[in-house]
């Protein structure tokens, strides 16, 4: 588990992260440390499943909004999603990820 407070990212994006992680759990998903990208992003791997990768980021989003790429890498293709809740997001990566549980926000 990479420290996200550690990330040099946008304050935005390490704090959607930690919302992921207390919501979808510490190893539902791996935060791709070795792709270089804005501060305002970050790829996503699907722990056990590398032909699957998610692409969050805050860029032109409304606050507390976000857009999201989901690549399926062995099909080269990929979903779209724009100005989407800190929920619809969770509800996107609990699907994507195959996950049984989504944890509340305390």
């Amino acid at each position: 588990m990479v420290n996200i407070w550690a990330l040099d990212k946008h304050q935005d994006i390490r704090h959607v992260l930690l919302l992921l992680t207390e919501q979808l759990g510490p190893d539902a998903f791996v935060v791709d440390t070795g792709s270089q990208q804005d501060a305002r992003a970050v790829y996503l791997l699907h722990s056990s499943d590398s032909h699957l990768r998610i692409w969050l980021n805050t860029l032109g989003q409304p606050p507390e909004h976000y857009r999201v790429y989901v690549e399926q890498l062995d099909e080269d293709a990929f979903d779209n999603y724009e100005s989407m809740s800190l929920a619809a997001l969770v509800d996107l990566l609990s699907v994507e990820l195959e996950l049984a549980e989504v944890r509340p926000l305390p």
